[in-house]
């Protein structure tokens, strides 16, 4: 990146001093923040995380000035940054110092274009137009972006919205870099590949970098420290290593999402703890378990020699094949027949000759990178979007041919972000409109909404303003909102997107509990966790084509082939796979932590 200044190794100087700071937002009687002491070396890649109101997005506002500036509040403390009281320092000054990436990319991005969004910030810091136009090629060409330059930023992906935003505070070459949530809705394989541009940046122009990440596995060996952030204090600060690795049930318990490795040798000894040595170091990456496992595999085995047989029995259900599970569902309620769709306004190939059945009771993943054309695929599915070429049929009913009334009535979308989906001043309003539009009897909608309403702990929510909720919140409103017109088939686009692990299993264990009752589920998601503990079949895209359509299992399994999309299994996984590449003998691969035990128990007791 040539239009970065290097600078001079100043790497014991402290750019950034917080100093017994405490912050209550306007109105508010609660602390966001308490007490909180902190001081960040220029050069440092800091990792801050939390559940969701601990405090992490207060902290991002603190470091530009948009505290006290902008949101006002009572702040109490000095913050200082570059040796700046920012009480004292106007945001318009500090903004050049200091880049923010909000955690929602779509609310900063202005422009017509992609490139006029990268070169926005440039002009009005007064560059000269050839200087602008060299940053912006070459921002574009580092982002892999080049293609989309003349592209709206609405018609990209919400993935490609999120590489365009950050590139936008890329490149106005700040000292720091404030980035809350920078890869939340990017594909496994586009968040290593950030992952690694950060770290170059970091090393060879000494810049600093703060990210708010719930994505600890993915982040932890980039980071030098990590700081962990509950009910607006600091409770963990320290190597990401150490934290990670000595502290993972704790972090369980604070509802982090702990990588699955560390995870899974704290449970293992947990449950060895007789005869096991305590103070074995923990492994934090694939290898490192993979080397761990194999050291210690004799202990492990005189461990669950010694327990009985009841307490590790495993629990995981048997897959029907998809030919089973066909016959067992019967006729499908959507059909896809050799479709390809063209955005108009780009005239970009979205999709190509997708075929598909989805069967009454299926609870279905769709998998693939960024701008694989995952949410345009799901918008045909309940007509949306009307393909260029080939057919889509709803319980029989062509959607180029039937009103837009009569489809949603058999199937709901959940957009992916809340906001889009909400317009009322009353949560209650919001659950009414649907069903009245749709001319439901009084009687039935009574029934639904008592039902809605109780599943998703609305009751005392509904005369609130949705808009003044929180995302969890607006979250579930926006879910019950389409529940209340009661279709057979749900559609999820990306639910999970800027929860906390906790509440992505809320959304998630709400979907599971529909499936329950009858409905049909699809969910998009990057997520492969929750694609290994939900999905029943996972469809994976790849170029706007469906490339593999079976059971997690089998999917997962295929490492190699889904690398080369952008994709990775679980972690565990993974583990598990190499494991038996060297002669362990695996029944069934593993997809989550509890799976591994279970499954790892009846190994070595049958050994």
């Amino acid at each position: 990146m040539e239009n970065l200044s290097q600078t001079g190794n100043k790497n014991n100087e402290y750019i950034i001093e917080i100093e017994n700071v405490s912050y209550k937002y306007p109105g508010s009687d609660k602390r966001a923040l308490r007490n909180i002491n902190l001081k960040i070396k220029r050069g440092e890649i800091v990792l801050v995380t939390g559940r969701n109101g601990a405090g992490k997005s207060t902290l991002c506002y603190l470091l530009n000035g948009l505290i006290p500036h902008f949101f006002g509040g009572e702040l109490e403390g000095t913050v200082k940054i570059l040796g700046m009281d920012t009480k004292e320092t106007p945001v318009s000054y500090l903004s050049t110092k200091v880049g923010l990436l909000f955690s929602e990319p779509s609310s900063q991005l202005l422009t017509s274009s992609v490139e006029d969004e990268i070169a926005f910030p440039l002009e009005n810091l007064g560059l000269p137009p050839e200087e602008i136009d060299h940053i912006v090629n070459k921002i574009l060409e580092l982002f892999e972006l080049m293609k989309y330059r003349k592209h709206p930023p609405y018609a990209l992906s919400g993935g490609e919205q999120q590489l365009v935003a950050l590139a936008t505070v890329l490149s106005m070459n700040p000292e720091i870099y404030v980035l809350d949530e920078p890869t939340s809705v990017l594909d496994p394989i586009g968040t290593i590949q950030v992952i690694e541009m950060f770290r170059t940046i970091a090393r060879m122009y000494n810049k600093t970098f703060i990210i708010v990440e719930h994505k600890l596995e993915e982040f932890a060996l980039l980071t030098t420290r990590l700081i962990v952030m509950d009910n607006g204090q600091i409770v963990y600060d320290g190597s990401p290593y150490e934290i990670l690795t000595k502290k993972a049930i704790e972090l369980e318990n604070l509802g982090l999402e702990v990588p699955q490795i560390p995870l899974f040798a704290q449970k293992l000894l947990d449950k060895c703890r007789q005869g096991v040595e305590s103070s074995l170091k923990l492994p934090l990456t694939i290898e490192e378990g993979f080397e761990w496992f194999l050291s210690n595999i004799y202990r492990f085995r005189s461990c669950f020699n010694s327990l009985l047989s009841g307490e590790i029995a495993v629990n995981v259900a048997k897959e029907k094949s998809l030919e089973e599970h066909v016959q067992v569902r019967g006729e499908p309620v959507i059909e896809v027949d050799h479709v390809t769709f063209i955005y108009p306004s780009t005239n970009t190939i979205a999709l190509k000759d997708v075929s598909l059945k989805v069967y009454r009771g299926d609870f279905i993943a769709i998998i693939g990178h960024n701008g694989s054309g995952k949410t345009t695929l799901a918008k045909h599915l309940n007509g949306l979007l009307k393909p260029t070429k080939g057919v889509v049929k709803i319980f029989g009913m062509d959607t180029r041919k039937t009103p837009m009334i009569e489809l949603i009535k058999h199937v709901g979308y959940v957009f992916q972000d809340p906001d889009k989906q909400l317009f009322t001043a009353k949560v209650i309003k919001e659950l009414e409109f649907g069903p009245k539009n749709l001319k439901l009897l009084q009687d039935s909608i009574n029934k639904i909404f008592e039902k809605v309403i109780n599943e998703l702990g609305l009751k005392d929510l509904l005369n609130e303003n949705p808009f003044f909720l929180s995302r969890g919140d607006r979250q579930r409103v926006a879910i019950a909102s389409i529940l209340t017109m009661d279709p057979e088939v749900l559609i999820f686009d990306e639910p999970t997107t800027g929860q906390d692990p906790k509440g992505r299993r809320e959304i998630m264990e709400v979907a599971k509990k529909l499936h329950k009752g009858g409905k049909t589920i699809i969910f998009i998601t990057h997520d492969m966790h929750l694609v290994a503990e939900y999905a029943q079949r996972v469809i994976v895209m790849h170029g706007g084509r469906i490339i593999m359509d079976s059971t997690p299992r089998n999917v997962f399994k295929m490492v190699d082939e889904l690398k080369k999309i952008k994709l990775k299994p679980p972690s565990i996984t993974e583990l598990f796979l190499k494991l038996e590449s060297q002669g362990l003998k695996v029944d069934k691969i593993p997809l989550t932590v509890e799976e591994a035990i279970n499954i790892l128990g009846e190994i070595l007791k049958g050994d």
